[in-house]
C-alpha cells in the first residue's frame, strides 16, 4: 500500500530563504515540517547524545566529553529546525553547530600538545572566524563544506598518530576508529549520491510511493550515518583521554553490541556479560 507524493502542497513557514534545498520534496507531509525524512532522522543526534550522555556519568567521564555529547544534540537540533523550516539563520545554526562540536573534538586530541589556554584561544578565534564569514557572505556553503572536511581529516590524522603510542590498547581503538569512519565516508557517499543523482531518486519514489520513497530520501541516511561516526569519535576520544592520562581504559558494548562505551579500570563487558579484549 502506498501513497504519491504531494507537489506543490502548502507551507507555513514562507517564504523560503535558506541558500539550500536538499531532493527530498518539500511539505508532502505537513505544511509545518518541509523535509520530513530529513527533519525526523535528526532524533538519531538526539539519541546517541542522550545514551552516551548517560554512559559517561555513570562512568565518571569528564566535562570535555559531556560537552561532546552536548553538541552533538545541539547539531541534531539545528538540523531539526533547519529541514523543518528552510529558513536562512537556521541554516547557519545547523551549519556552525556541526563546526562547534568538530572543535571541540579537536581540542580534545589536541589537549597534550598544546597548553589548553593557547590551544583554547587558538580554536575559539578560528572558529570566531569562519563564524563572521559565514554569517557575512550570504549562507554559502562552500566555507562550511571546506572547514567541515579540513577539521575532520585533521582529528582523523591525529587519532591515528596517538594511537600508535598506545599499542597494549590498539585493538579496541582500532575497532572504534574503524567503524566511526567507515560510516561518515558511507554517509558521506550517500550524501552525494542524493545531491548529482536527485533526479533519478525523484523519479523512483514517484514509481514506489510513500512510504517505501523514504528509503530514498539519501540525506537522512547521512544525518543517521554520521551521527553514529560522531558518536564513535567521541568515544575514541575518550578511550585516548584515559590512556593519555595514565589510566586503563576498557570498552562495554551496549544496544545489542552496536554502540560502545567507555570503562575505567578495563572491566569491560559486551551487553553486560561478557569480557572483551582489553590488553
Amino acid at each position: 500500500m502506498s501513497w504519491e507524493y504531494a507537489r506543490n502542497a502548502p507551507s507555513a513557514w514562507e517564504p523560503r530563504t535558506a541558500k539550500m534545498n536538499f531532493c527530498e520534496l518539500d511539505y508532502y507531509m505537513t505544511p509545518y515540517i518541509a523535509e520530513f525524512i530529513n527533519t525526523i532522522s535528526n532524533v538519531s543526534y538526539l539519541w546517541l547524545a542522550w545514551h552516551g550522555y548517560r554512559q559517561c556519568c555513570r562512568n565518571g567521564g569528564n566535562n570535555t566529553i559531556k560537552l561532546g555529547y552536548a553538541l552533538l544534540a545541539f547539531v541534531g537540533i539545528g538540523s531539526i529546525v533547519f529541514h523543518a523550516t528552510l529558513k536562512y539563520e537556521c541554516q547557519l545554526i545547523d551549519e556552525l553547530a556541526m563546526l562547534y562540536a568538530t572543535a571541540l573534538v579537536l581540542y580534545a586530541v589536541f589537549s597534550t600538545l598544546l597548553p589548553p589556554v593557547t590551544l583554547g584561544i587558538s580554536l575559539s578565534g578560528m572558529m570566531g572566524s569562519i563564524t563572521y564569514i559565514n554569517a557575512h557572505t550570504g549562507g554559502e556553503s562552500l566555507l562550511h563544506r571546506v572547514a567541515f572536511g579540513a577539521m575532520i581529516v585533521t582529528v582523523g590524522l591525529r587519532c591515528m598518530y596517538l594511537m600508535t603510542h598506545f599499542p597494549d590498547h590498539r585493538d579496541n581503538l582500532r575497532v572504534i576508529c574503524t567503524v566511526g569512519s567507515i560510516s561518515f565516508v558511507s554517509g558521506f557517499g550517500l550524501w552525494l549520491t542524493d545531491v548529482f543523482a536527485c533526479e533519478t531518486l525523484l523519479a523512483w519514489r514517484d514509481v514506489v510511493g510513500w512510504p517505501l520513497g523514504a528509503v530514498l530520501e539519501l540525506h537522512g541516511w547521512w544525518h543517521i550515518l554520521t551521527a553514529y561516526g560522531v558518536y564513535y569519535y567521541i568515544v575514541f576520544t575518550e578511550y585516548l583521554q584515559v590512556c593519555m592520562e595514565g589510566g586503563d581504559a576498557g570498552l562495554e558494548w551496549t544496544t545489542c553490541g552496536l554502540l560502545p562505551h567507555v570503562v575505567r579500570g578495563g572491566k569491560a563487558t559486551a551487553n553486560g556479560n561478557s569480557k572483551t579484549k582489553t590488553t
